[in-house]
């Protein structure tokens, strides 16, 4: 998204400039910075960090590279885009055996093993539908899906499990991520 803002003559915005700043997609949010307005990424919630830690953690216990916000390559070219909106998953477990490059934030979907997602307020449809859409047509064989007890003070959240079968994912298990044992 480009947005030109033009300061008046004086420099100085007011209160009311502010409340009247163009309205941003989800997930961003106008900062100010060393006297500058940009536009960046609203920071996740606690839950939602400890989340994917404690289910990346488990993958670790396995055996598996992990990795948490990262870029899935070409989902941009499967939504039919041009690949430059990529989708950025929560969480993403390598394939048994595969160690990305150090430096590495975006990754060929051959390597990855599952993309894990925490649903976050207003994340839905795009976690549940948009996601699950472009993922399975990426190949990528598991997507586990966590949604956490917004009543709770509770850091925890319950899974749902996909496979990928026959270019589909289909529901495999469903668990508390307090429940991931190493003999998953």
């Amino acid at each position: 998204m480009t947005v030109q803002i033009n300061l008046p003559a004086s420099g100085v915005r007011s209160q009311a400039d502010f409340d009247n700043l163009p309205e941003v997609s989800p997930g961003w949010a106008w900062e100010l910075r060393s006297g500058r307005l940009e536009l960046t990424l609203m920071p996740v919630t606690y839950w939602h960090f400890r989340i994917v830690m404690l289910v990346l953690e488990h993958w670790l216990r396995l055996g598996h590279e992990v990795a948490g916000e990262q870029y899935v390559a070409d989902s941009g070219f499967a939504r039919g885009e041009t690949g430059r909106n990529n989708f950025v998953a929560d969480g993403v477990v390598f394939e048994s055996g595969y160690r990305p490059a150090k430096n590495s934030t975006t990754h060929d979907a051959a390597h990855i093993h599952t993309v894990i997602e925490a649903v976050s307020a207003g994340s839905e449809d795009r976690d549940a539908v948009d996601k699950v859409r472009v993922y399975a047509a990426l190949g990528i064989p598991n997507y586990w899906i966590i949604r956490g007890d917004a009543d709770s003070d509770d850091i925890d959240g319950f899974i749902t499990m996909y496979q990928l079968v026959d270019g589909e994912y289909q529901v495999v298990g469903n668990r508390l991520v307090s429940q991931l044992s190493v003999t998953d």
